[in-house]
């Protein structure tokens, strides 16, 4: 299946939702508009990066400070120029951004940069416009506020899979990797230990180090760690 700008949608609603937005998509051309406690939030969604994306988040501006796009989570990862180049320009912009891990089963939230208070003019009309279309469509209660949280790249969530294999299984083999069919990066994850959550107990054996028990502690993952304690508990039964 090809990807699509609506595969965004559902888990940045859901995400939104947690922290007390009210959420609604379509709104005055707005990909996704939400408010909480009088304050308009506006995200703008794209299958990758461009020039288009840009214009519509400048375009918002004159809507709220609270502008973001949002794409899918990189595959090559945040150490890559093209990556660095993005946030850099999206920084002068004062545009937020988010991204979504759609290459994992948790499709997984985050906010990787926080947009900064506009100079640009707001129109005072649009914004009650926009306003009253969200809250003519659904009605909530509004509660919390967004937070920033780590980001979950794709090596740090493959990083955190080992821990719950490990920590299941008690140990872990690049062997028995090779037969879960997860030999490839996993196993180089296990070498390169970037982290330091990994220990070498033998030849080709990992064990968990006391950092990497921290990690399975740690709450701003607790979504992805309840996920893969509870996928290998099942395969540890089976």
């Amino acid at each position: 299946m090809s990807l699509k700008e609506t595969d965004l949608y559902e888990p940045i609603k859901i995400f939104l939702e947690d922290e007390g937005y009210e959420v609604q998509a379509e709104v005055k051309h707005c990909d996704i508009a939400a408010i909480k406690e009088g304050q308009t939030l506006i995200i703008e969604l794209k299958k990758s990066f461009n020039l288009k994306l840009v214009y519509q988040a400048l375009e918002r501006q004159s809507l709220t400070d609270q502008v973001f796009v949002a794409i899918p989570r990189p595959e090559k990862g945040q150490r890559d120029r093209t990556w660095k180049d993005m946030i850099r320009l999206l920084k002068r912009l004062e545009v937020g951004l988010i991204t979504v891990a759609l290459d994992s089963p948790l499709k997984t939230v985050d906010v990787v940069l926080e947009p900064a208070d506009s100079m640009v003019r707001k129109n005072r009309k649009k914004q009650e416009r926009l306003q009253a279309e969200i809250h003519n469509r659904h009605v909530a209660e509004n509660v919390g506020g967004m937070t920033r949280r780590k980001i979950m790249t794709a090596y740090r969530e493959r990083s955190i899979e080992l821990c719950c294999i490990i920590e299941e299984f008690g140990k872990i083999s690049v062997k028995e990797l090779r037969l879960m069919g997860k030999e490839g990066k996993y196993s180089s994850i296990l070498q390169s230990n970037v982290y330091q959550w990994f220990e070498r107990l033998e030849k080709g054996i990992y064990g968990l180090s006391p950092l990497g028990e921290d990690a399975l502690r740690t709450v701003d993952y607790d979504k992805v760690v309840s996920f893969y304690r509870s996928l290998y508990r099942k395969e540890k039964d089976k």
